[in-house]
């Protein structure tokens, strides 16, 4: 056998048994991929001349579980893969399960990232990664500072997120302005500022925080960022956007200057949607008013104020 080729054997070691009997398939490709100290490259030149053309950032998703292979050429490509590494026929095919709906039926109750946030597409597709970051978002925290000059100061964010599959390392998040400078992320806990995309004209910002930990899935972690803002017109109004369900949702509204006359929640299921208001909240002594929301169907939830 030419030494830059593949072994074929069968798999013997105790630890891709288990995994080919209750791993998943990204668990399987990465074991196979560090126990040969095979690379990327390396195992898509394999492919190659089996006639599989997969290219390694594909091979990257599927390895770190951000996307698994559904088309007919990715599974040719697996396939090929059960030959590389000597696994018995269909063992690799065996773990994809049925193939995933797709289209607005993709997952029940949610609702697209395009329709939640329609400016900031191109900025997410620029930075080349998964549409899902693999998270679910079991509760956020939003402190929201409104200045004495009734403008949008500063935004804290406290997140509690679980990884829905493994080698979890980052997310995604986005801010929207309107009428005023893009804001600048301030501050970061239990992460780290990865990659920015801005969009001046459309008001949008995507920002990539690196995890302090890769998590596996069913893992949690805590993460906690600031935004700053200036200029802008005076505010009158603050929401949060959820494309997915999240347990518990806690924003919190400071003004530090004068109150305004009156506060109310609101909840949209999109930002093309009408919103439908609810009862004032009142604002205490502290200038502060709170809106606590369990079990958030996923849409839009804020609080809109008037100042006199």
């Amino acid at each position: 056998m030419p030494a830059d080729r593949v072994s074929t054997a069968r798999p013997v070691d105790r630890e891709l048994r288990r995994l080919l009997r209750q791993g998943t398939f990204a668990q399987v490709l990465d074991h196979c991929l560090n126990v040969r100290g095979l690379s990327l490259k390396r195992l898509q030149d394999d492919l190659e001349a089996r006639g599989a053309h997969m290219s390694r950032a594909a091979l990257s998703y599927w390895r770190n579980g951000q996307c698994r292979p559904e088309r007919d050429e990715s599974l040719r490509a697996v396939r090929a893969l059960e030959e590389l590494f000597g696994l018995p026929e269909s063992a690799l095919v065996s773990l994809l399960g049925p193939p995933r709906p797709r289209g607005r039926g993709a997952e029940p109750g949610s609702v697209d990232r395009k329709r939640m946030w329609p400016g900031h597409d191109p900025l997410v597709a620029s930075l080349a990664v998964s549409a899902d970051e693999g998270l679910r978002h079991l509760s956020v925290h939003e402190d929201v500072r409104v200045g004495a000059d009734r403008r949008l100061a500063e935004v804290s964010t406290r997140m509690v997120v679980e990884a829905a599959r493994d080698h979890v390392d980052r997310c995604l998040v986005y801010q929207w302005v309107e009428e005023s400078e893009l804001p600048e992320l301030a501050a970061s806990r239990f992460c780290r500022p990865g990659r920015t995309r801005r969009d001046e004209t459309a008001g949008a910002t995507v920002c990539e925080l690196v995890l302090d930990q890769r998590l596996m899935a069913g893992e949690r972690t805590v993460v906690e960022f600031t935004w700053k803002f200036a200029g802008g017109p005076e505010l009158t109004h603050y929401h949060r956007r959820f494309t997915r369900p999240v347990r518990e949702l806690v924003l919190q509204v400071e003004f530090t200057g004068p109150a305004p006359a009156n506060c109310v929640p609101y909840r949209q299921r999109t930002p093309a949607d009408p919103a439908r208001r609810g009862h004032p909240l009142w604002i205490g002594l502290t200038g502060a008013a709170h809106l606590v929301v369990e079990d958030v169907r996923p849409g839009i939830a804020g609080l809109s104020w008037e100042w006199d």
